[in-house]
């Protein structure tokens, strides 16, 4: 008899999401990751709410993966499987944070890295000895299984490829979970297997999924020399992007070997203009370029045509109100490419939660209904020197200057004469004017809001 899984990556539903930029869509990795690890005789499906609506479908077993921002909505898919007698597993980074609140809502949690605990999971669901919880370990990626791309609804995708060539980070920032997941240490895959993985996918745009593909220190430079040069020569023709940190610019051998493979764009966290911030954040490599080095950052990449965009994070304990307006000078001045806002947001696990917590400045403690608001788009937490309010309108004032139609449109036209690449002017006024409008639609949607139809939903 065929067991039927269905595996679900939710959307947020009580709100608009960023997730649904158009430009940014990537197949949930991890989802494919578990499809490729399930024993034959099981029908399996995946299904992601960014790209398409999810109805009631009958299944054996129903596995679901959350961050804080959607947990609720994985909550509530769960409970709608539940009342049909249909066992439900939840894995990703919040239940992983927070075991006990999940397991209150489904009928098993796996912590961690799923896949050394996944089959496992599955032998217990046949013999109807499911477990509570399964503790995965941090996996070697030497071997790592295909991704079953098959069973992704790929016309809906924008990047249809993600690939992943290393885990964890060897930063350490106050706001990031990353570590507390993947851990410090910095394991990669070994270059052939990422090559002929590469080699086998049939998407021309690709996304590496790694936290920062270029790690830390001369032996990961020369890793990712090493990955680039495979791809020149085994002709992948490929077009990429990815999150490297702020060193990427070190070695201008990296940065050749990167555009010569395909590289398109490369995203890095900023964060600050305020190195004071910076510290706080203990964000020690971007200190040691420093501030006043950014704009250079931004000039070397483009110098050798590639796109860039910088990850911007407001509502820090120094941020003061001319933040705003200093941050959107050095946007337009700098020419960057793309732009991405957030508030600071205190997720489970990470140290910032923790700090926040024991200071009393949280204003959403009434979990799990109120994890719908740790989306990146609202304060949750009481700032230093504005108020709530002042730093949701301040960003939103950020987004609307640099990405109107007409600006984006300058800056997509800056984005073609350095990376010079049409292709790549188009893809920057699609990202910009995406963010915008959404971060835009979610900011007056929060300000109009209707109670979400989960608002009492409690097991």
């Amino acid at each position: 008899m065929t067991n039927k899984l269905l595996l679900i990556n939710p959307v947020e539903k009580a709100k608009l999401s960023l997730a649904a930029n158009i430009v940014i869509r990537v197949p949930p990795i991890s989802l494919g990751y578990l499809a490729a690890l399930t024993p034959h005789g099981w029908n399996i499906k995946i299904i992601d709410e960014n790209v398409e609506p999810m109805t009631f479908e009958d299944a054996d077993l129903v596995g679901i993966t959350a961050m804080t921002s959607n947990a609720l909505r994985a909550y509530e898919i769960s409970h709608q499987y539940r009342q049909k007698g249909i066992k439900t597993a939840i894995g990703g980074v919040h239940a992983s944070m927070l075991p006990d609140e999940a397991i209150r809502f489904v009928d098993s949690v796996v912590l961690g890295e799923a896949e050394s605990v996944w089959q496992n999971l599955l032998h217990d669901f046949e013999r109807n000895e499911l477990k509570k919880f399964y503790r995965g370990e941090r996996i070697s990626l030497e071997n790592l299984i295909r991704v079953r791309r098959d069973l992704y609804n790929s016309k809906k995708y924008k990047v249809r490829a993600a690939v992943e060539t290393a885990r964890g980070c060897p930063m350490d920032c106050e706001f990031c979970s990353v570590t507390t997941l993947y851990g410090r240490t910095y394991r990669h895959r070994p270059l052939k297997e990422v090559l002929d993985e590469l080699e086998a996918v049939d998407s021309k745009n690709v996304l590496f999924m790694d936290d920062n593909i270029l790690g830390y220190g001369e032996k990961a430079e020369q890793r990712a020399i090493q990955l680039f040069r495979g791809m020149i020569e085994r002709g992948l023709n490929k077009r990429w992007a990815c999150q490297v940190g702020i060193d990427f610019v070190n070695n201008s051998e990296v940065l050749k070997c990167a555009k010569k493979a395909g590289c398109l764009a490369v995203f890095i966290g900023l964060e600050s203009l305020n190195e004071e911030v910076l510290k706080d954040m203990h964000k020690v490599r971007n200190l040691r370029v420093g501030v006043s080095n950014y704009k250079e950052v931004i000039k070397k990449i483009h110098e050798h045509g590639i796109g860039i965009s910088g990850a911007f994070v407001f509502g820090n304990d120094r941020d003061k109100k001319d933040v705003f307006q200093r941050t959107t000078e050095f946007i337009m001045d700098s020419k960057i490419d793309g732009a991405q806002l957030s508030i600071l947001t205190p997720l489970p696990g990470t140290r910032l939660y923790a700090r926040l917590k024991q200071e009393g400045r949280l204003l959403y403690t009434n979990y799990p209904n109120d994890w719908k608001h740790y989306g990146f788009t609202q304060a949750v937490f009481k700032p230093k020197h504005m108020t709530p309010g002042e730093l949701e309108d301040g960003v939103t004032q950020i987004y609307k200057h640099i990405t109107s139609r007409v600006t984006s449109i300058k800056r997509a036209l800056n984005s073609i004469l350095f990376t010079r690449s049409l292709y790549g002017g188009v893809v920057a006024y699609l990202y910009n004017r995406g963010y915008g409008s959404f971060w835009i639609k979610n900011y007056e949607y929060i300000k109009n809001r209707l109670p979400s139809r989960f608002e009492d939903f409690y097991l």
